[in-house]
Formats: C-alpha cells, structure tokens, sequence
C-alpha cells in the first residue's frame, strides 16, 4: 500500500468503534491483566482511612498491627518457597511495605502522598513483571531442586545449565550411557508435564540430531494463546510489501511469530514450498486460510488463482483480488491448465537466467545478466509474478481429479515459482495420495480427530518431540503446528495459533482485496498465454469480480446488443433471401437424432464442444457429450470413437485422468 492508503487505514481504525460503549470495551479489555496491583493499592488506601477512624492513637492496637505485618511478611516468604529469588523477594517486599503503611496510618495519620508515590511504584513494578510474566522460575526451581527427572523415571539423567528465556525454558539433558536414549525422554513428557502441572503440549523434546541421548527438554509454563487475537485489529502484516518477505500467521504459544514463505532463497539455504492445510471441522482451518490469503494479496508481486467447490463460502469478500476464481465445474480446468503454465514459465525463467524464481524475476528485465537476448543486452521482457495456485476443500476436487492429479503439479510447480496449496479435513491415503502429499513441504495441522490423523500431517519426529493436535481436536479453533522450510526445527513441535475472523473483518478484507485489484500484480504475458491457449474462453473470459461502482445507479438497466459486429446493419424484419444453389438440403433448426446421418452427428457433436468451450467447461468425457444424447441419436460407443477421432485431429487432448479429455480452444494456436 502507498503512505496515503496507510495512513487512510490508520484514520478508518481510529474512527471505527469510536462510541463510549466500544472505546470503554476495548480499554477495559487491555487493561484487564494490570489492574490487580492498582486495585491492591487502591483497597489499601481505603482500609488505612477506616483503621484510622477506628483505631486512631491506639497504642496496643498498634503494637497488634506490627506483629501482624511481621507473620504476614513471613508467610509470604514461605508460600514463595517454590517460586525464583526474585519473585519470593518482590512478593515480600511489597507485603511487608503495604502493611507497614496500613499499621502506621490505622494508628497515626495515613500519609496519602507516601501511599501514591509508594504505592505507584509498587503497582508499576509489579505491571512490568506481568509484561514479562513468562513464570518460568517455578519450572527452573522443580528442574533444578525437586528431583523432577527421578519422579519421571530418568533418575539416571544429568541436567545441565538451565537457559530462563521469557515463557521458556529450556533444560538440555545427558542421559545415562547405555541404559536411556531419547525416546525414554519423548515417552515421558506426560509425565514431565503432570509434575509441573502444566499442559501436555507445553513440553517438548528436541533430539540432538548428533547424540542418541542427549537432547533439549523446552517447557512453555503460559499458554499465550489463550487470548484470541482478531485478524482486524492489525490486518495483514505487510501491505505492498513482497511474497519474498515473511508471511505472519500468528503467535506461538511462547508469543513469537508464527512465520512461513513460500519461494525459496538459497542465500539462506531455504527451499521454495508448497502448503498442505488440514484439520477437523471446527478446527479453526477455514480462519487459518483467510489469514494466509490476505497476506498473499497484501503482497505486491503475487497473482492468485482459486478453485472451491464450496462456491466461495469463506473468500467471498476477497473475490475481487484473485485473478481466477473457479467453483466445483472448474476444477478439472484449473488442474489442466496449470501444468502447461508451469512449463512455459519454467522455460521463460531459463532463458532469462534464473534457476528458480525470485523477487528479480517479478520485474520488467532491464538486467544484461538476465536478457534472453543473445547479443548481450537488456531485453526489457515484462517481469514474471509469483503465482499461487490454491484449492480449497481438495479432498473433493481429488475426488473428481483422482487422488494423484497433483503429483506433477507439485514435483514442476516450485521452480516455476508456482506454489501449490491445498486445504482438506484429513491428509489420508484415501483423499491424497502419499506421493503428492510428500511434495508439500509445508504443513498447517490444525486440531484432528485422532493420533493417526496428526500422523498424516506432521513428521514422526515432531511427534515425538510432543507436539499432539488430537489432545485439543476442534475445542480451541486456531491452534496449529507449523512445519515449513525456513523455521528453525525445534519450532516445528511449538504449537501456534492463527487470528480470528468476525462478521467485524469483513469491510478490511474488502479492502485489502480492492487494494489487491488496483495495485497487485497482473499476470505477465507468458503465464496468461498459456492459460489461455489451455482453457481458452474458461480463462480469457474469466469472471471479473470488480467492486460495485457507487456512481452506478443498481436499478438502472442497459441495454446491451448480442449481434456481433459486423451484424448490427441487418434489420430483424427484412425477410431472409432465397438459399444458393446446393444449399437447399441443408436443414434448418435442429432435426431429432434419429434422422441424423453421420455427417450430421459430427456436426452436432462439435455444437456441443463449442457450447462446453463457450461455458467455460474445458475437461469433459463420453458422459457429458451423452446428456445431449437425444441430438446426436448415438449411442455410448460411438461417442467415445468420435472423441477419439477428435483427439487425433488436435480437438481434444488426453488428460491425467482416464476418460476424461480437455477441449483445445478453437482459437489456441492464435
């Protein structure tokens, strides 16, 4: 986006939910975790003016007080035996300081200023530990002196050097040589996580990949994604900024970024990616989605292209930033098309130089290292986009394409700087065919039915360091493992959390796709040549899902002629002249298809192409062209002779899938 959209966003935030009730809901919200210490010493105030009204110049009841701030002061040394030094220390500080002040005010004159100044820093000193409130000193002080790893079965096992980070900890182990390697340390984080009452799914086991037995135990003693973010409150997290940059899907749970890309960077050693989407009805998925598909169009050098068969239920307010958008009777078109494209683009990347796609390649090339000129110089061919290419709901399309129609698609698509992205409820064997589904490199698992289908989507060895989406199933919508190129590994077994989306969402998403229709990337010639010379119409003629013009009146009608051109002058009365010699046996209008000759069946069947080619249905076999069957009074056999006959004089060509076969645009070769 431009400074001038950015600052029009800003100015539409602040004026959004600008009444009492909202700015009061939201502040009250904020402010929810640190108010405790202020309440604390409000009450404090309060109770010191009634003791003193009470108890004022008392000598023995004074004497009572200071005895009672000491036992006070001390339990509270006691209770924080299990906490760090530093917490015990605070706590007792702050007790012994608040009863001092309430014991000198109750029996002599409450000093109100020494209670704000105090009682503010007091307040203040305990709102910056709840920023940094992480509480893992109480996880440190059970690893360190209570005997953890003998309560779990480990007794053997030495700790090393404890690491205290905000909301992590991380305690590396040597196991006992010999007798315990790590799979005894993976099989007992449940019992790892019931001794320091945490959830299951904050303990992790990070393997050292150089030693059977020595490796990393990571405990996350805060859920921090308890707190449901909503996507609308910060949007997309880049807007203009490129597909290269980081995609942020959310927060982890120990409140770091949840982070992917998609093309590749070899000066970082970080592969390009396809993306597998999973997870159980009401796992969150569809919300997961949005977010990665408003960040690809918030990007400025990405073109999109969708197929759902479920008719754009989630992306219906971000229609008009995706190039094409097909339903369910666009889905074999979609698939065909796409590998042709992968080839033209993977043969324009190599005659410009690059072998694979980058940021460069997204620009027009004014590079001599990257001309496709052989005397040398700039060629000043228009960039190529990056193209992402999603199908939602994939375990229906696969049921029409076959459960092998993406294996291609994914082997060729990465160097083409093409990503494939698919969504599904479960990864099985029966919905994607192992092959394909190893190709995805990343996995978005969000919460499944059962272990076997977590196995589906994340690699044995994040499993067993802990992570368990099945332990959550679809109770807490967002949560998700990230398994992705570019992430350190040890991040793959952190469970995550993606943003939110209310009816409250949609006006942005509204707005991020128009952004996308008027500044996003186009697609450059070579990718919409070949779309076009493969789906024809279906592409050339693709739904514009433009924004409604409010300067247009919706009731207004106009009047559109459906004649061609060089048709306009006939006048629809004027009576038709006699046929020419030799045309007086052709019929006119449709004859039944009994009377038809063969001659005259070929012609009706190529009607028929033309009609399929004209709506946009560019895959079709024997048993569409048989729904016409009452025109071409043929039966199944000579149809599938016809389309054979068809495809070897250039009109059909072989698909993937057996009996199925793609019209070759009338106009491709032009």
């Amino acid at each position: 986006m431009t400074g001038k959209d950015v600052e029009q966003r800003h100015e539409d935030q602040l004026k959004g939910g600008s009444d009492a009730g909202g700015v009061k809901a939201y502040l009250l919200h904020r402010a929810k975790p640190y108010l405790p210490p202020w309440l604390g010493v409000g009450a404090l105030g309060v109770s010191g003016t009634v003791g003193h009204l009470v108890w004022a110049g008392d000598a023995a009841m004074g004497i009572g007080l200071t005895l009672g701030s000491v036992v006070l002061t001390g339990a509270t040394w006691w209770a924080g035996k299990t906490t760090g030094p530093e917490r015990r220390l605070h706590s007792a500080i702050t007790v012994a300081a608040g009863s001092a002040w309430f014991t000198s005010a109750a029996v002599f004159t409450p000093s109100y200023n020494g209670l704000a100044v105090g009682g503010t820093v007091a307040a203040l000193t305990w709102n910056i530990r709840q920023i940094y409130r992480r509480d893992p000193d109480g996880v440190k002080a059970i690893a360190e002196g209570s005997g953890l790893l003998e309560k779990v079965g480990l007794a053997k096992a030495m700790i090393q050097r404890i690491k205290v980070e905000p909301n992590r900890v991380t305690v590396p182990i040597a196991l006992e040589p010999g007798e315990q390697t790590n799979d005894d340390v993976s099989k007992a984080l449940p019992r790892i996580a019931s001794a320091l009452d945490v959830p299951t799914t904050a303990v992790r086991y990070l393997p050292d990949p150089d030693s059977a037995r020595r490796g990393e135990l990571v405990v996350v003693p805060l859920d921090m994604l308890a707190d449901t973010v909503r996507w609308e409150e910060q949007g997309p997290s880049l807007p203009g900024g490129s597909i290269t940059d980081p995609i942020i899907l959310g927060v982890y749970d120990d409140g770091s970024l949840l982070t992917m890309w998609l093309p590749g960077e070899p000066a970082v050693s970080r592969n390009a990616t396809h993306v597998l989407i999973a997870g159980m009805t009401g796992s969150g998925k569809g919300d997961g989605a949005l977010n990665l598909m408003t960040e690809l169009l918030s990007r400025k050098d990405v073109v999109v292209w969708l197929n759902d068969p479920k008719g754009f239920q989630d992306f219906r307010h971000l229609l008009p930033g995706i190039d094409w958008a097909t339903d369910a009777t666009g889905t074999e078109t979609m698939a065909e098309t796409i590998l042709p494209v992968i080839q033209a683009r993977t043969a324009w990347l190599g005659q410009h130089g690059y072998r694979q796609w980058c940021a460069e390649a997204s620009v027009v090339q004014n590079d001599p290292g990257h001309s496709c000129r052989t005397d040398g110089t700039a060629c000043g061919c228009p960039g190529m986009p990056f193209l992402v290419t999603w199908f939602e709901e994939a375990g229906v399309s696969l049921s029409v394409l076959g459960d092998d129609a993406f294996n291609n698609i994914a082997n060729l698509a990465r160097s083409g700087g093409v990503a494939l992205i698919a969504s599904l409820q479960r990864a099985s064997h029966d919905q994607i065919s192992t092959t394909a589904r190893d190709a995805f490199g990343t996995r978005l698992c969000f919460g499944v039915q059962n272990a076997t289908a977590a196995g589906f989507m994340l690699p044995d060895s994040v499993v067993d360091a802990g992570a368990a989406p099945e332990r959550w199933a679809n109770r807490r919508p967002g949560y998700c493992y990230l398994v992705t190129p570019g992430v350190d590994e040890d991040r793959y077994s952190s469970p995550g959390r993606t943003r939110w989306f209310t009816p409250s969402a949609n006006s942005l998403m509204e707005a991020v796709a128009a952004w996308a229709a008027r500044n996003g990337a186009k697609p450059d010639p070579v990718t919409a040549g070949a779309a076009a010379k493969v789906a024809g119409k279906a592409y050339t003629e693709r739904a514009r899902h433009e924004e409604q013009n409010p300067d247009t009146d919706e009731d207004e009608e106009t009047t559109v002629s459906r004649l061609d051109d060089e048709d306009l002058d006939i006048d629809p009365r004027e009576e038709l002249p006699p046929p020419l010699p030799g045309e007086e046996d052709v019929p006119f209008g449709q004859l039944e298809g009994r009377d038809l000759n063969a001659d005259q069946a070929r012609l009706v069947l190529e009607e028929i192409l033309a009609e399929y080619e004209s709506a946009g249905t560019m895959v079709i076999g024997p048993v569409d062209v048989l729904k016409h069957g009452e025109r071409l009074g043929r039966k199944r056999g000579w149809v599938s002779g016809e389309l054979q006959r068809l495809i070897q004089d250039g009109r059909l060509a072989i698909t993937a899938k057996p009996g199925r076969y793609r019209i070759v645009p009338a106009m491709a070769d032009a």
